[in-house]
C-alpha cells in the first residue's frame, strides 16, 4: 500500500490508452473475478472480468507477458487496465464499449477525467453546500465589509472592488475546518478573514502587478501555509512566492473543499 498522497500522484502521470507491459499475477477465479496484473508501478493493476473474454480458457494464464493500456484510475488504489492483445480481450468489445463508454477520451490526463468524475458525482451528495453551512454559511448571508476594506486599504497597496466585496459579504469570516484526502491533493483548513494578512498588502500588490490583475486578500489557506486572494473578475488565487489559481469563485470554493490542487501560474522571471 502506499499513501494517498503518494497513489495521487502516481495517478496524475497516467494518462488513458497509455501501455504497459506487464506480467499477469494472479487469475483467482477464472471466467468470474477477473486478472491481477504487475505494470511496474507501486500499485498494482487488474483487469475487470467485464473486458476478458466469456471463455475462461482464453484468459491469458499467471505468469503471462503481455501489453496492457491504461482503462481507469479512481480512489482505489489500483491502476484498471485493458488487454492490448484482442485474444485476451471480450470478442464484442467495440460494440461493448460504443454502448457502455461512448465518447470516451483517449491519450488524455487520467487526472483530469477522475478530478471531473469525482467531482461531479460529490456535488451531487451536497457535500460542498453541507461543509459550507457546518462552517456557518446559509443562503442569502450578508456581512459587513467596512471593517476589511478600512484595514487593509490603509497602506494604499490594494483596494476591494466589488467582486472581492460580494465574496466576502457572502464568506467573510467562515473558518472551514477540513483534512484528510481529497481528489488530488489533501483537504486543508481555510479561513475568509482579509485581517490575518494585514502586513502582507505589498504581496499582494506585487502580484497584482505581476499579472495585471487586481488582487485583494481574502484570508489564509492550510493555517497561513498560504495566503488566499480574488481579483476584479471573481478568480481565486493561492498566494505564496508563486500564484496558483482555483479559478471563478464557485469552483474554487468546490476545489478548496474537496481538495484539489490549484494549477500554477508561470510568470517571467
Amino acid at each position: 500500500m502506499v499513501s494517498a498522497e503518494e497513489w495521487i500522484r502516481i495517478r496524475r502521470g497516467l494518462r488513458f490508452g497509455q501501455r504497459f507491459r506487464g506480467t499477469v499475477t494472479a487469475v483467482p477465479r477464472p471466467g468470474a473475478v477477473g486478472i491481477f496484473v504487475d505494470i511496474g508501478l507501486p500499485v498494482g493493476g487488474f483487469v475487470d472480468v467485464l473486458l476478458l473474454p466469456m471463455a475462461a480458457e482464453r484468459w491469458p494464464d499467471q505468469g503471462t507477458e503481455a501489453e496492457f493500456e491504461v482503462w481507469w484510475a479512481d480512489q482505489r488504489q489500483q491502476v484498471r487496465l485493458k488487454p492490448v492483445d484482442p485474444q485476451f480481450l471480450r470478442d464484442d468489445f467495440a460494440h461493448w464499449q460504443a454502448h457502455w463508454r461512448p465518447g470516451w477520451p483517449e491519450d488524455v490526463p487520467m487526472d483530469k477525467a477522475w478530478v471531473d468524475a469525482a467531482a461531479t458525482y460529490l456535488r451531487g451528495t451536497g457535500v460542498i453546500e453541507e461543509t459550507l453551512r457546518s462552517a456557518g454559511w446559509r443562503p442569502g448571508r450578508h456581512v459587513s465589509t467596512d471593517h476589511w476594506r478600512k484595514t487593509l486599504e490603509k497602506t494604499g497597496l490594494v483596494r476591494m472592488h466589488d467582486a472581492a466585496k460580494a465574496f466576502l459579504a457572502e464568506f467573510g469570516g467562515l473558518d472551514v475546518q477540513i483534512s484528510g484526502p481529497g481528489i488530488t491533493c489533501a483537504k486543508t483548513p481555510f479561513h475568509f478573514d482579509p485581517d490575518t494578512l494585514t502586513g502582507e498588502e505589498d504581496r499582494f500588490a506585487d502580484w497584482s502587478h505581476t499579472i495585471g490583475r487586481a488582487i485583494f486578500p481574502l484570508g489564509e489557506l492550510d493555517e497561513g501555509r498560504f495566503f488566499l486572494g480574488i481579483d476584479e473578475n471573481s478568480e481565486i488565487y493561492l498566494v505564496e512566492t508563486w500564484l496558483a489559481t482555483f479559478g471563478d469563485a464557485e469552483g474554487a470554493l468546490e476545489k478548496l473543499i474537496l481538495g484539489i490542487a490549484p494549477e500554477r501560474i508561470e510568470t517571467a522571471d
